[in-house]
């Protein structure tokens, strides 16, 4: 039987504090997403708007992952933007199926992920 995959994040804040590309690896289950739900909202009180999600090393996606990236998108609404970037193959298989990608949108670098929340 194969080992679990670990979860793992990294936030990578740009030049002036006010975008945070969030790196997600791994499986996004309910575990990792007690783990990092906290560490967003620091970020969000701490003043930031502009949240980017590159996707291109996480596997699986469980419903609680999802809900925390579509809670975050009403947490910004009319202040800031949440954007994916880079998504593995079988996460934008899920977003196709469930129809997020029609409310989260996915760019195909960081750069023009975080190009976007800036409008």
């Amino acid at each position: 039987m194969p080992a679990p995959s670990t979860f793992a994040s990294h936030f990578e804040f740009n030049s002036d504090n006010t975008a945070v590309i969030i790196t997600l690896v791994g499986r996004l289950d309910p575990e990792a997403v007690d783990e990092i739900y906290p560490q967003i909202q620091d970020v969000y009180r701490a003043g930031v708007r502009r949240f980017v999600f590159d996707l291109s090393k996480l596997e699986h996606a469980g419903s609680l992952g999802l809900r925390l990236m579509l809670g975050l998108r009403n947490q910004v609404k009319g202040e800031g933007q949440v954007a994916l970037c880079t998504l593995s193959e079988p996460v934008r298989s899920l977003f196709r199926m469930m129809r997020l990608h029609e409310v989260l949108r996915e760019y195909p670098s960081r750069a023009e992920a975080l190009e976007a929340t800036a409008v």
